[in-house]
């Protein structure tokens, strides 16, 4: 029996919806704002069928806004919702990736020191950047191991019941 890879792991279920070359294309060009569908398959170049579908697919996730701008003959204009724009960061890290290491000549660097930047685990909290070791993987609602040292009614500690899962360090930007 196959196993349900959404439960698993959040990444092969986001896969589902955004793992398709055309529609990371479709959100960056919206990134930049509302597009009509003449517009966006013009912008692509892709078939205005295969457009339609994942336009349609974006929108039945949640990810794409579709209004009406004129009803004859019937035309629609694309925005990205909330959810869609918290997709730039995808974007941005594929663009840095594939900067780095496909053939091209296209670096992103910062304008102020003309170095090339990359991308940063940073926490929603304490807006900290943070390194490899301080990482971790866990699963949403699980408790916290207790310190055996501790006394009983201290505070948890930091560590998660599950080992973390390790994350490939981040390149270092040549210079």
């Amino acid at each position: 029996m196959p196993r349900d890879y959404g439960q698993i792991c959040p990444m092969a279920l986001s896969l589902e919806i955004v793992g398709e070359r055309w529609t990371l294309l479709i959100v960056r060009d919206l990134l930049n704002g509302p597009r009509k569908f003449q517009d966006l398959a013009d912008s692509l170049g892709t078939a205005p069928g295969l457009l339609s579908r994942r336009l349609k697919l974006l929108e039945e996730s949640g990810i794409v806004a579709r209004r009406m701008y004129t009803d004859h003959p019937p035309r629609a204009e694309y925005a990205l919702t909330d959810r869609g724009v918290e997709l730039r960061e995808v974007v941005r890290a594929l663009t840095i990736w594939g900067s780095r290491h496909l053939s091209g000549r296209r670096v992103l660097v910062h304008v102020a020191c003309d170095h090339p930047i990359e991308m940063a685990y940073r926490c929603a909290s304490c807006d900290k950047t943070l390194s490899l070791p301080e990482i971790a993987f866990r699963i949403e609602g699980t408790p916290r191991k207790r310190n055996p040292s501790s006394r009983r009614g201290a505070a948890p500690t930091a560590k998660w019941t599950r080992s973390p899962r390790k994350i490939a360090a981040p390149r270092k930007a040549i210079r």
